[in-house]
């Protein structure tokens, strides 16, 4: 690596950590005043506390600074006449912005790959924290359809991937009655299926005459049931807003997709992760082709202002369709997908401009 990029990604990349770590305290600290009565007694819940409020926030600040990282070095730059000399040097404004893009989009990369890993349940575990006092977690009164079946969970337990009074109701799709009940008070998810241990099997004969028996029970030690249906995605089958990671809500949509069942909520939930942290890459490209050669025939506060003002109107709305279409008001692919769909077009065409 030249001196040069070298000079631009570590400047770069200082501002960038100082306006991460000085958005990340206040972001912290402001939201943690919400939970002053509700503070737990532990010291070790305190500390997990404060770190996941850090890894929540990131979501939020990450983008934010990485954008207003860049302002800044270019604001620095101009004032400095730094900006003039390597152009009047013969580097091309490309030249100069290559690391920086270059940088943004691997720190994007990155944060994209970690919300396909529990890092996404940060939110998650604040509000058990806060509310229950602990880390671990269970979603109770669970019903779902698979094929011809009803399964009720009683208890499920995402962390300990195991659930709690499981009862499955065999239906006739033809006579809409019950075939046969399946009862087990533990299962276990294997990494693929769910296996029922224990397990009492009631069976309800199909033409029930008089004097016989009307039903027959039978015991088994183990029995699979819901092939692929992982813990967390039962646990947020029903949640209106929860979180959930990038492969847990693509497992789910496919899975749901082949029952029947609406996956709008879970659609948007896999763009906004997927897509919402591109806004910082794209928006910096947008940026830079506005920047002026010198600083002598442009106010200064004039453009950072322009900048910060711009960056801010397109980071709320996309927000707000982004919100919209995870509570199932607008459909994610109207109000996630179109809009940045249009961003990449218009980012795309800005870039090709910056390289001529």
């Amino acid at each position: 690596m030249s001196l040069f990029y070298r000079y631009i990604s570590f400047s770069y990349i200082r501002y960038f950590l100082i306006l991460f770590i000085a958005l990340e305290c206040f972001f912290v600290f402001i939201d943690l005043m919400r939970f002053v009565d509700d503070f737990p007694n532990s010291a070790n819940l305190v500390v997990l506390l404060i770190v996941y409020e850090f890894i929540y926030a990131s979501g939020f600040i990450l983008p934010l600074a990485l954008i207003l990282a860049q302002i800044v070095l270019i604001n620095i730059m101009l004032r400095s006449s730094q900006w003039t000399a390597f152009l009047a040097l013969g580097y091309s404004k490309f030249n100069i912005f290559f690391p920086i893009f270059l940088i943004s989009f691997v720190i994007t990369a990155s944060f994209i790959a970690l919300n396909a890993t529990p890092f996404a349940y940060a939110k998650e575990k604040i509000e058990l924290i806060v509310e229950r006092g602990y880390v671990g977690s269970y979603k109770s009164n669970v019903l779902l359809k698979y094929q011809q079946y009803y399964i009720y969970f009683e208890k499920i337990f995402p962390l300990l991937q195991s659930a709690e009074g499981v009862r499955v109701y065999e239906f006739n799709p033809q006579t809409l009655l019950i075939d046969k009940v399946i009862q087990s008070q533990r299962a276990v998810f294997n990494g693929e299926e769910w296996r029922l241990e224990d397990v009492k099997i009631i069976i309800v004969p199909k033409d029930l005459k008089l004097g016989e028996t009307p039903i027959a029970v039978e015991h088994q030690e183990s029995y699979t049931i819901l092939e692929g249906f992982k813990p967390k995605i039962l646990d947020n089958i029903y949640e209106r807003q929860g979180s959930i990671s990038l492969m847990d809500a693509y497992e789910a949509i496919k899975l749901l997709s082949q029952q029947g069942i609406n996956t709008q909520k879970l659609r948007a939930s896999f763009y906004a992760l997927l897509l919402f942290p591109l806004f910082a890459p794209l928006m910096m490209i947008s940026l830079s082709r506005f920047v002026p050669d010198t600083n002598r025939y442009v106010h200064l506060g004039m453009m950072v202002f322009g900048m910060l003002l711009s960056i801010l109107l397109l980071w709320g709305i996309f927000f707000s369709l982004s919100r919209l279409a995870i509570s199932g008001f607008l459909l994610p692919e109207i109000g996630i997908l179109l809009p940045f769909a249009v961003f990449m077009v218009v980012g795309g065409w800005m870039f090709l401009r910056l390289l001529k």
